[in-house]
C-alpha cells in the first residue's frame, strides 16, 4: 500500500489541523465523493500565487525555476542551483524518499554544508500577517527536508507575510508540535481512519460531504455544536458515542460516568444531543434584551486578505419605521472615509443598543478608531455597553438542532431568507475584488443588497428572541 500513496507534503499539515478526515479521503477516498475547493479559498490559492510574485520581486536577482513537471526533474534542477550557491531560488522542488516540498523561497546563508561554504534557508510567502500553527509545521518540514539534502538543518523557521514582511520563529518552538502532528498524519496514511469528526473547519476541505455523511448515518456525537475533540472522547470512552444514547442518558449516570468533563458542561452537551436527536428547539433561559424606542441593526463587511472594511451598514428601527443605510468604500483608499463617514452618522444615536451577529463588528471597530481616529460622541455610541452580540444571546438562551449557530444557519431556521442564493460573507469578498477589478456597478448592489439582508436577518433574530411565541 505504502509504494502507492503520494508523497507526503507539508499541505498535510494545514488539512490535517482543518479536518484529519481530509488527509484520509485524500489516500483512500474515491473521487466521485470529493466536492469542490470552496470558491474563497480558490480565490485566497490565486491571490496568493500574486503575492509571492511581488514579494520575491522586492527580494532583489532570484532564478526561478519550473512550477510543474517531473518531480525528480524539479528536484535535480533545484539541486543543481543549489550547488551553484544561486542566492537566491523561487519555486524550488525539494524531494527525499515519500517526503516532497516546494517552498516560496530557497535563500543562501553563510553556512557551510555538504554544498560548500553555504547553505539554504526555506522562506514561504504568505497572505497572513503572523506565522499560523500549520505555516510553522510546514516550514519545519522543509527545514528536515533541506537537513537530508544539505547536512544543515536551519534553526529558524522565516516567513513573508501579507506586507512582504519577514516574520521568523525558532523552530524549537514548533517541531515538538510538528512530531505530533506528524505521527498522527503517517497513521492516517498507513490506513488507520481518524474518529468520527464533525466541525466547522470541515467546510474548507473538499471532502465536507463525506464528513457531513459518516457523521449523520453514525448518529455520532461529533455533530454536536462546539463539542471539544477532548469531551467526545471521553464521552465515547463512558460509552456515550452516539447523540441517541447521549439524549436517552440519565443525567446522574452521565455525571458518574464520564470523567474530565464538568457536570454543567455535560448538562449542556445532554441538552444539546436531545434538541438534534428530537429536531427540537430549546429555550433555556430569557434573553433580558432592553426595550427601547430606538434600536440599531449592524453588520460590517470585510475582505480580510487586504484588510479593508468596505461597508458599514445599519438596520435603524425609530418610530415604527425601519430604515437601511449603507457607508461604502468602493475602493479599498476609501475605507478611512467611509468609516469617518459611519461615525458621523452614528453618533446621533448614543445610548441606543446596537444589535451585531459575532465578534468582528467589535473587532474591527477597534481596529479602524486606532487607524483612522474616532469621535468622543461616536466613540459613546460605539461603546462596548451599548453592544449587543445576539451570537452570544442565542448560545446563552436556545439550543437549535442545528450543527452551525452561524447568521446564516440560524436565520435561515427560523424562515429568514436571503435574496441571493449563494450569499455569504466569503462570496461578499469575491464580489467585492471583482467589482474592484471590473467596475460592474450590479456586484455592487449585490453586496450591499447581502448586507442588508444580514441587517435584517439580525433583526428578525432579536423579535423571535423575545416573541412569547418562542418560549
Amino acid at each position: 500500500m505504502s509504494a502507492k500513496l503520494p508523497h507526503l507534503t507539508p499541505d498535510a499539515f494545514y488539512r490535517y489541523l482543518k479536518c484529519p478526515h481530509w488527509v484520509y479521503w485524500d489516500v483512500f477516498g474515491d473521487l466521485k465523493d470529493k466536492g469542490e475547493v470552496p470558491p474563497m479559498l480558490q480565490k485566497l490559492r490565486e491571490d496568493g500565487v500574486l503575492h509571492e510574485k511581488r514579494c520575491v520581486e522586492k527580494m532583489g536577482a532570484f532564478e526561478e525555476l519550473a512550477s510543474s513537471g517531473d518531480p525528480e526533474e524539479l528536484f535535480a534542477a533545484t539541486l543543481e542551483a543549489m550547488r551553484r550557491g544561486v542566492p537566491l531560488i523561487y519555486q524550488g522542488s525539494l524531494l527525499d524518499g515519500e517526503w516532497s516540498g516546494r517552498p516560496d523561497l530557497l535563500r543562501r546563508v553563510e553556512t557551510p554544508s555538504k554544498l560548500g561554504d553555504w547553505s539554504y534557508e526555506a522562506i514561504d510567502i504568505k497572505s497572513s500577517r503572523e506565522m499560523t500553527e500549520a505555516q510553522s509545521y510546514q516550514l519545519v518540514f522543509y527545514a528536515l527536508l533541506l537537513k537530508k539534502i544539505q547536512g544543515v538543518k536551519p534553526e529558524t523557521l522565516k516567513m513573508l507575510n501579507v506586507e512582504c514582511a519577514e516574520r521568523s520563529m525558532p523552530i524549537d518552538d514548533a517541531e515538538q508540535g510538528f512530531f505530533e502532528v506528524l505521527d498522527r498524519i503517517l497513521a492516517i496514511r498507513a490506513g488507520e481512519k481518524p474518529p468520527l469528526s464533525f466541525m466547522s473547519s470541515c467546510k474548507d476541505s473538499p471532502w465536507f460531504g463525506m464528513c457531513k455523511k459518516e457523521a449523520e448515518e453514525g448518529d455520532d456525537i461529533s455533530l454536536i455544536y462546539k463539542i471539544y475533540q477532548s469531551e467526545a472522547r471521553r464521552l465515547r470512552d463512558a460509552g456515550y458515542s452516539t447523540l441517541t444514547k447521549l439524549a436517552e442518558a440519565d443525567l446522574a449516570a452521565l455525571h458518574a460516568g464520564v470523567k474530565g468533563v464538568t457536570d454543567h458542561r455535560l448538562d449542556r452537551l445532554h441538552l444539546q444531543a436531545q434538541s438534534l436527536h428530537g429536531k427540537k428547539t430549546m429555550r433555556i433561559d430569557e434573553p433580558r434584551l432592553p426595550e427601547t424606542d430606538v434600536e440599531l441593526h449592524f453588520d460590517i463587511e470585510g475582505d480580510p486578505m487586504i484588510g479593508v472594511e468596505y461597508l458599514h451598514g445599519l438596520l435603524i428601527r425609530e418610530g415604527g419605521k425601519e430604515t437601511y443605510k449603507a457607508f461604502t468604500a468602493e475602493n479599498p483608499a476609501d475605507e478611512g472615509r467611509a468609516w469617518l463617514e459611519f461615525c458621523d452618522f452614528i453618533q446621533g444615536y448614543a445610548g441606543a443598543p446596537i444589535y451585531h451577529y459575532g465578534w468582528y463588528e467589535l473587532d474591527a471597530i477597534r481596529r479602524l478608531s486606532a487607524k483612522y481616529g474616532v469621535s468622543a460622541k461616536a466613540a459613546a455610541a460605539l461603546d462596548p455597553a451599548n453592544m449587543i452580540d445576539l451570537n452570544r444571546v442565542v448560545q446563552r438562551c436556545v439550543i437549535f438542532p442545528l450543527y452551525f449557530y452561524s447568521l446564516k444557519d440560524v436565520a435561515k431556521h427560523l424562515g429568514f431568507r436571503w435574496r441571493a442564493a449563494d450569499a455569504s460573507g466569503a462570496n461578499s469578498v469575491l464580489w467585492f475584488q471583482e467589482w474592484c477589478d471590473k467596475g460592474d456597478r450590479a456586484l455592487f448592489q449585490k453586496i450591499m443588497d447581502y448586507n442588508e439582508d444580514d441587517v435584517r436577518a439580525t433583526a428578525h433574530l432579536k423579535d423571535w428572541l423575545v416573541s412569547p411565541l418562542s418560549s
